[in-house]
């Protein structure tokens, strides 16, 4: 039989556990503001991150090839608003810092790093009660590697906006004056010249011919491409490029 002051006794205690588990509760509860970069919230930090990180890459000539196209860091803010124990964060990570994402490569980590030193305005984190508090980020980022790649590839030379192993032939035929001049004339012509940045053509070069007289009938042609070629590009950069063009000319009455 329980006596009626072990029962007072052990309603206090119950009551007791209660009050402790109630205190616990609130104050896993309290409300934290996440720090502010430049006044704005941490999307804009993300988006800034992931510009200068495409900067960083273009600037170094990464390949895209060489980078992550998905990546998680990890840093602190903490109540001066100062960056400390940044990390990449991966499936060899553990606790809070473990998911789903492979290791970055070792180009993707130096370029992250480089961008996350250009930044900084962090504002630190703010509780319920105003006070200032650390606080750790753990941001999923998609890298832009195909906009990269994109700008790293380099698009061909173009002749009238094709292909100018033949349209540059045909255009060549129809300015080529191969009349009767030559009818004791036949063979290759051929000649090299250079395609620049802005469209000029330079250094026209004949490498064989058998007549000088058609020689320069091809010159005088090759001139009058200027301003109907899209110079090669790189990066999407326009190159000097060098183009050979060689004809075998066979005069009917050769």
């Amino acid at each position: 039989m329980v006596t009626k002051p072990m029962l007072f006794l052990r309603t206090m205690l119950f009551a007791g556990v209660l009050l402790v588990g109630s205190a616990a509760h609130a104050q896993v509860e309290i409300e934290v503001t996440p720090p502010r970069f430049n006044g704005a919230d941490v999307d804009y930090f993300m988006g800034r991150l992931v510009g200068e990180f495409q900067k960083v890459a273009a600037e170094r000539g990464i390949p895209a090839a060489e980078l992550s196209p998905s990546v998680c860091v990890a840093f602190k803010v903490d109540t001066t608003g100062a960056t400390s124990e940044w990390r990449l964060c991966d499936s060899t990570s553990v606790g809070r810092d473990r998911c789903l994402l492979a290791p970055a490569t070792a180009a993707t980590r130096t370029a992250l790093e480089e961008a996350f030193l250009r930044l900084d305005g962090w504002m630190p984190a703010v509780d319920a009660l105003g006070r200032k508090t650390d606080y750790t980020l753990r941001l999923t980022l998609r890298l832009p590697i195909e906009k990269l790649a994109r700008s790293q590839e380099t698009d061909p030379l173009l002749f009238l906006g094709e292909n100018p192993e033949k349209s540059f032939r045909k255009w060549m035929h129809t300015k080529v004056r191969y009349d009767e001049r030559f009818a004791n004339t036949g063979g290759v012509v051929r000649v090299k010249f250079y395609i620049e940045p802005d469209g000029r053509i330079t250094g026209e070069e004949v490498l064989e011919s058998p007549d000088k007289r058609l020689s320069w009938q091809v010159i005088k042609a090759v001139r009058a491409s200027r301003g109907k070629w899209t110079p090669r590009k790189v990066r999407g950069v326009p190159q000097r490029t060098a183009w050979e063009f060689s004809c075998n000319y066979i005069n009917e009455g050769y």
